[in-house]
């Protein structure tokens, strides 16, 4: 029997005898008048301005709710309920980007806390609705969009087509999010978001594609205003050398011969900063001692822990929030160190609980454990047989900085740029899908005095 389970019995006498602190209560719209003459009297009282705005929000008078818990931010800058309430208010009015760059300010001031995976969880809502709001807007434009010129600065990273096991299929994410924030570290690029041009492919029905052609390649730098369009191939069997390849797509829609890195299976993820080297010289930057060094610490080096990830982003992809949680978790059970996963499992775990509540209920969330607690009470999936396999066989394999260090730009190949035609190579057949594993629910008790 589970701890969660075997506590259960217990509960109804420890709401009878318990002396913990009560928690945040349910904000009330009938509450607003009794707040607004106590904040009158307490100006400088920070918690009650943002109870006060939660009131306010709950009474659907957000053009009043949004400067009072701004004032309220300003005097409490660590509570988790003044970007709540800013941030859905913003979202009710369709100001999704707004609203999440509320969410990312507070988290940049604030990574750990009280409600910090609430406004995580928010964070990703907002980021999602935003993504597939802009990605219709410019399919809408398109014919003027076409007409401006992309920003040859701006780089955009398509899934990576992954040739060989099916059990690695879901690296086609994982690799492209890796080369997207690997490259994001470099001072002279700037990234689209893994969220925004998936939104995109969703849209244009491409989601599901094996690998778009360098034609359709540059109508999505097109319409993403990116100059730069990096596609992917990676080969991988457990029984051999995996070896990992990109090219660059010009808006001009030149593409340029790909550059290769090779190697032992262990070191797939060695590889891949192998290749950001390779790519970022491509596109005519070299790396200062520091980028190099911040683009080696960035993620992990344990396979199997960036196989979890990589699922966990596929499940998101797809809405299943739940799945999601459980794989982050995975991937920080495997390697505690995996900042990602981490901040992954944190958002992912609370979406359930952000989006079944109401405009009343955002004192509670501000009030959720902390990032880290959240993140160890979502429940963990039984682990596969492979992915186990994975654990043992990578976990304690990943070389050394100094050798890492070594190895950097190893492996890449230089060539021409050639002038795209359209067509590809002959492809793999379309990828199994990996059914998610069953993840057991979570039961959140909250005990409170009347």
């Amino acid at each position: 029997m589970s701890l969660r389970r075997s506590l259960l019995p217990f509960a109804g006498v420890l709401l009878a005898g318990a002396c913990a602190p009560q928690g945040p209560a349910p904000v009330s719209p009938a509450e607003v008048d009794e707040l607004a003459a106590r904040v009158e009297r307490e100006p400088a009282n920070g918690p009650l301005q943002l109870r006060y705005a939660a009131a306010l929000r709950a009474a659907d008078r957000c053009d009043e709710a949004i400067p009072a818990a701004r004032r309220g931010m300003g005097l409490a800058p660590a509570d988790a309920l003044g970007p709540l309430v800013v941030g859905q208010c913003l979202e009710d009015g369709g100001q999704h980007d707004d609203a999440a760059a509320v969410y990312r300010d507070f988290l940049a001031a604030t990574p750990e806390g009280p409600g910090v995976g609430a406004v995580r969880a928010r964070q990703l809502l907002a980021l999602r609705a935003g993504a597939t709001a802009s990605a219709r807007q410019a399919l809408a434009r398109e014919a003027e969009l076409s007409q401006e010129p992309a920003d040859p600065q701006t780089v955009a990273v398509l899934p990576v087509q992954v040739v060989g096991d099916t059990i690695y299929r879901p690296l086609s994410r994982g690799l492209a999010q890796m080369l997207t924030s690997d490259l994001a570290l470099l001072e002279r690029f700037r990234m689209v978001e893994r969220m925004r041009l998936g939104a995109l492919l969703d849209e244009m029905a491409l989601s599901q594609t094996d690998r778009v052609d360098a034609a359709t390649a540059v109508r999505v730098g097109r319409l993403m205003q990116a100059g730069s369009m990096v596609q992917g191939l990676a080969m991988i069997r457990s029984e051999q050398d995996a070896r990992i390849e990109a090219s660059v797509v010009r808006g001009t829609s030149e593409v340029s011969d790909p550059t290769r890195t090779q190697g032992g299976l262990r070191d797939l993820l060695r590889l891949e900063k192998d290749l950001v080297i390779g790519l970022a010289e491509r596109m005519g930057y070299t790396l200062s001692a520091a980028e190099r060094q911040a683009i080696l610490e960035n993620g992990t080096q344990n396979l199997a822990a960036f196989l979890a990830y990589s699922r966990a982003l596929e499940a998101e992809d797809r809405g299943d929030y739940q799945a999601a949680a459980g794989y982050y978790r995975e991937a920080v059970q495997a390697d505690p160190g995996f900042t990602q996963a981490r901040d992954g499992a944190a958002a992912t775990g609370m979406v359930p609980d952000v989006q079944l509540a109401d405009a009343t209920q955002a004192p509670v969330l501000a009030g959720e454990g902390t990032i880290a607690q959240v993140a160890e009470a979502i429940p963990v999936e039984t682990i596969d047989p492979v992915t186990s396999q994975l654990e043992t066989s990578a976990v304690d394999l990943a070389p050394t900085t100094i050798e890492q260090t070594t190895s950097m730009g190893q492996g890449s190949t230089t060539g021409t740029t050639n002038t795209a035609t359209g067509t590809t190579a002959s492809q793999p057949p379309p990828p199994s899908v990996v059914p998610p594993a069953t993840i057991i629910g979570t039961i959140r008790i909250i005990f409170r005095l009347p």
